[in-house]
C-alpha cells in the first residue's frame, strides 16, 4: 500500500527582493530572490501537495502566488492586520522576516478551514483596481499641495491643472477597461442607484467581479463593512466595522452615502438610524452598507435600481 503524502505548509513573508519561505513541520528557512524565473524554479522543486500563506505586499506577491496557484498549490492571503493580531495572540515579541514566515506557516496550520484560497484577478480587473487606488492617492496629493501653498503668494493653479489632466487620463483608461472586461452593464447598474457615481460605481464593479460571492453579507465583508461584535456576559461593547476588506473603498461608500441622502427614501433611513442615538457618521455608515446591498442585489440580477423594490 502507498504511503500517504502529506501536505507541505509554508509561511512566506514577501519583500521586493526577496522571499523568506519557513516550512512549518521542519522550520526550515529558505531565501529565494523575487524574480519570476526563480520563483518558477523553486516551484518546480516542490513534491508533494503545498499549502502557502503570504501576506499581500503591494504588488510584490503577485508573481508568485499567481505562478503557484496555476501550478496547482493552494494559496492563502493572510490580512496582515489579522497577522498582527494573532502575533499578539501566540505571544510572538520578535519580529524579523524569518519569524513573519513561521508565523504565517502556523496562521495556515492552524487557521486554515477559516482561510479563502485565493483567486487571481483578471488583467483587466487588476489594472482597474491599481487605477483606482493611484488616482485616490492623486488627489490626495493634489490636496496637500493647494493646501501647503494656501495663504503663500504662491500660484499653484497650473500644477492642479496638470493633476487634473492626469486624472482625466486615469478615467478615460478605467472606462476602456470596463469595457474590455465586459463590466458596462454592471457598471450602468450601479450608476441608477442615487449617489453612486462614475468613481464609486467602478469601485462596485471591480469588487463585485473579485470572486464569487455566496451571499450579500459574504461581499460586505469582502468590504469589512460588517459589525464586529464584543460582547462577554454582561458586557456589550461598541459596534465597530470590521474594516478588513479595501479602505479605499469604504471611504468611496461613505461618499456615495453622504450624497446619496438627497434620495428621500435614504435619508428617511439614515434619519431613523440617528434616531436611534447614533451619531451621524454612524448613521452614513450604515447608509453606505446599505448602499452597497443594494449594489449587490442589482448586479446580480442585472436590473436598475427601482425604488419601490428596495427595503427600507
Amino acid at each position: 500500500m502507498a504511503k500517504p503524502v502529506s501536505q507541505i505548509t509554508l509561511g512566506i513573508d514577501v519583500a521586493k527582493d526577496e522571499l523568506v519561505i519557513a516550512d512549518w513541520d521542519t522550520g526550515e528557512i529558505t531565501t529565494l530572490i523575487n524574480q519570476p524565473s526563480e520563483i518558477q524554479a523553486w516551484l518546480g522543486s516542490l513534491h508533494g501537495p503545498v499549502r502557502m500563506a503570504l501576506e499581500p505586499t503591494s504588488h510584490y506577491h503577485l508573481a508568485l502566488a499567481d505562478k503557484a496557484q496555476a501550478g496547482g498549490h493552494q494559496v492563502y492571503l493572510v490580512n496582515p492586520r489579522q497577522l498582527a493580531y494573532y502575533r499578539e495572540a501566540v505571544g510572538q515579541r520578535n519580529k524579523s522576516d524569518p519569524q513573519d514566515a513561521l508565523l504565517l506557516a502556523r496562521y495556515l496550520a492552524h487557521e486554515a478551514p477559516q482561510l479563502r484560497l485565493y483567486e487571481p484577478q483578471s488583467a483587466a480587473g487588476r489594472e482597474l483596481w491599481t487605477l483606482l487606488t493611484r488616482r485616490a492617492t492623486a488627489v490626495e496629493s493634489c490636496k496637500r499641495v493647494r493646501q501647503s501653498f494656501k495663504d503663500s503668494g504662491i500660484s499653484v493653479k497650473a500644477l492642479a491643472s496638470e493633476y487634473r489632466k492626469v486624472l482625466q487620463r486615469i478615467d478615460r483608461r478605467m472606462q476602456a477597461l470596463i469595457e474590455e472586461s465586459g463590466w458596462r452593464e454592471s457598471y450602468q447598474h450601479c450608476l441608477s442607484i442615487p449617489g453612486i457615481g462614475p468613481l464609486n460605481a467602478t469601485a462596485l464593479v471591480i469588487a463585485f467581479h473579485r470572486g464569487a460571492f455566496s451571499s450579500q453579507d459574504a461581499f460586505i465583508a469582502y468590504l469589512g463593512m460588517d459589525v464586529r461584535i464584543r460582547e462577554s456576559g454582561t458586557f456589550r461593547g461598541k459596534r465597530k466595522l470590521s474594516k478588513k476588506g479595501p479602505p479605499e473603498l469604504r471611504r468611496l461608500l461613505y461618499c456615495a452615502a453622504v450624497a446619496g441622502r438627497r434620495h428621500e427614501p435614504f435619508a428617511q433611513y439614515r434619519q431613523r438610524q440617528i434616531e436611534k442615538g447614533l451619531p451621524k457618521i454612524a448613521a452614513n455608515c450604515i447608509l453606505a452598507r446599505k448602499i452597497a446591498r443594494l449594489a449587490f442585489t442589482i448586479m446580480s440580477r442585472q436590473e436598475d435600481y427601482k425604488m419601490r423594490a428596495a427595503a427600507y
